[in-house]
């Protein structure tokens, strides 16, 4: 039904990020207000229906985690970057990509909820503005200012027949994982020119 449907969450150039109800409700419900700078990154957690992440602009740079069902930020890092995407992934229940415009231009794998940096993608050299996930879940496709796209194999499964796996033990070597591994160049580029 309607009402089980998870809340509207647009972002904007103003800072606060309002939640919408799915029915007809007139009047926004928690109203998150962290952000200092505009909120143009939003993602919703498929693994945690309630688990929204969001991005802040150039003159915020951080990345915050908010539980919807009581408007309460659980979790935030400091990207020392503009953050413009974030993508959680469909294979590795605790990972997401972030892409970033001044100063990095880059994107960065990270290990929810602790939010330590598994790896960042470098390659783009202008702002990252989108990412895609692709129907399988294994690529992400970035887009960029610099008018390129970048294909990075960044949640390649393996070993997994379904579902989404627990990387845990296998990220406790950096140079073990398979995203620091095999992203750490983009396997393809898409000159726009």
């Amino acid at each position: 039904p309607l009402s089980d449907a998870p809340p509207l969450a647009p972002g904007g150039n103003d800072t606060p990020l309002n939640l919408w109800a799915a029915t007809r409700s007139r009047a926004p419900r928690p109203r998150l207000t962290r952000h200092t700078a505009a909120v143009k990154a939003l993602a919703w957690c498929p693994h945690r229906p309630h688990l929204l992440a969001s991005g802040g602009g150039t003159a915020d740079r951080h990345i915050r985690f908010w539980n919807t069902q009581n408007g309460k930020c659980v979790k935030e890092v400091d990207t020392k970057s503009q953050v413009c995407a974030i993508k959680w992934s469909t294979t590795y229940k605790d990972e997401i990509i972030s892409s970033h415009g001044y100063s990095q231009n880059q994107l960065a794998l990270w290990q929810y909820p602790k939010m330590n940096k598994i790896t960042e993608l470098n390659g783009h050299s202008a702002r990252v503005l989108h990412l895609a996930l692709s129907p399988d879940g294994e690529t992400v496709a970035s887009a960029a200012g610099d008018e390129t796209l970048r294909f990075w194999k960044v949640f390649e499964r393996t070993g997994c027949v379904g579902g989404a796996m627990d990387r845990s033990g296998a990220r406790a070597s950096k140079s073990a994982s398979p995203a620091n591994a095999k992203a750490k160049r983009s396997i393809r580029e898409v000159n726009l020119r």
